[in-house]
C-alpha cells in the first residue's frame, strides 16, 4: 500500500514539466500512465517590450508512461500538446528521463534520495511562443529530489520531499528549477498538498520581445508559484487529482499566471 501510494502522490505538474520529481518509486516492473488537462491565464508579461493586447488563454494536455525496472531505476517518456494565442492545438514538446534512487526511507534509510536525468525535444511553433516554459530546441536537465515519510502504522500520514534541477538548451543559458511540497493523508483516500515552484533562466536578454521570441534560454527571468492539489484514490483504478496555483512573482516573465489542473493516474502490470 506504501508503495502504490508513493506512484501517485506528491507529483506536481507546474505547466510544461510533468516528469516525474517525488523521490519515491512504484513496484518493481510496474506500468504507470498519466494524462492531464491543464488550463492557465494571464494577461501581463514583465519586462515586456510591449504588453499583449488581449488575455492569455493556454490548454495544455499531457501524456505519459512510466516504468519501474528495479528498486532503484524508472523510466518515464512523455508528450504534450498545446493550444495557445500562438500555436492551435499541436505537438509541443517530447521528453524521456530516467532516475536512480540512491537511499529509499521506505527501506529503511534515513531519508528518499532520488538522482535523474532527461532530455526534452521542442517543436519550433512551441520554442517562439511565451507561454511554452522551454528554453531552446532540445533542452537537458540534471535533477535531485530528497523526501521523507512520517508514518503511523504501516502507513505513511504526511509526507514532503525538496527538488532542484539545472539545466542546458542547444540554444541559450542555464536555468535552474526548484519545489518545495508537503502532503497530508485524510484517511486512505484522499490526500491533500501544498506546493511551491520556482524556475530561473539566465540568459542574456531582461527584456522579452513577443514579436521576436526564440526560447526563455535567452531571456533573464524567474518566476514563484503556489498551490494547492487534492488527490482521490480508487485503490486498482488509480487515482485522479484537482490543482490550483497561483505565480506570487514572476520577472521578465509571464505574471499573475493562474493554473488548475485536472489528472488521472492508472498503474498496471503485465506481470
Amino acid at each position: 500500500m506504501k508503495k502504490r501510494w508513493g506512484i501517485f502522490c506528491l507529483i506536481i505538474s507546474s505547466q510544461g514539466f510533468a516528469l516525474d520529481e517525488a523521490p519515491w518509486f512504484g513496484n518493481v516492473y510496474e506500468f504507470e500512465f498519466f494524462t492531464d488537462f491543464i488550463y492557465s491565464q494571464y494577461s501581463k508579461i514583465d519586462h515586456a517590450v510591449v504588453q499583449p493586447s488581449y488575455a492569455y488563454n493556454n490548454y495544455v494536455t499531457d501524456v505519459d508512461l512510466g516504468l519501474t525496472l528495479s528498486e532503484n531505476i524508472d523510466v518515464q517518456w512523455e508528450i504534450n500538446l498545446a493550444c495557445t494565442p500562438h500555436q492551435p492545438y499541436s505537438f509541443r514538446s517530447s521528453a524521456l528521463q530516467g532516475r536512480y534512487l540512491l537511499w529509499d526511507d521506505i527501506a529503511g534509510d534515513p531519508l528518499s534520495i532520488a538522482l535523474g536525468l532527461n532530455t526534452r525535444a521542442v517543436g519550433g511553433r512551441s520554442v517562439r511562443d511565451v507561454s511554452s516554459p522551454y528554453a531552446s530546441y532540445w533542452n537537458g536537465e540534471a535533477t535531485l529530489s530528497v523526501g521523507k515519510e512520517f508514518t503511523k502504522d504501516t502507513d505513511w500520514k504526511t509526507r514532503g520531499y525538496l527538488f532542484a534541477s539545472i539545466g542546458m538548451a542547444n540554444h541559450g543559458s542555464l536555468w535552474d528549477r526548484c519545489k518545495a511540497s508537503f502532503e497530508a493523508r485524510i484517511k486512505d483516500a484522499h490526500a491533500l498538498e501544498m506546493f511551491g515552484v520556482g524556475y530561473f533562466g539566465y540568459g542574456q536578454h531582461k527584456s522579452v520581445n513577443i514579436d521576436a521570441f526564440q526560447g526563455w534560454g535567452r531571456i533573464w527571468h524567474g518566476s514563484v508559484d503556489l498551490g494547492a492539489k487534492y488527490s482521490y484514490f480508487f485503490d486498482l483504478w488509480g487515482t485522479v487529482t484537482l490543482s490550483y496555483a497561483c505565480r506570487v512573482l514572476a520577472y521578465s516573465y509571464p505574471e499573475r499566471e493562474q493554473t488548475v489542473q485536472f489528472s488521472y493516474t492508472l498503474p498496471f502490470s503485465f506481470f
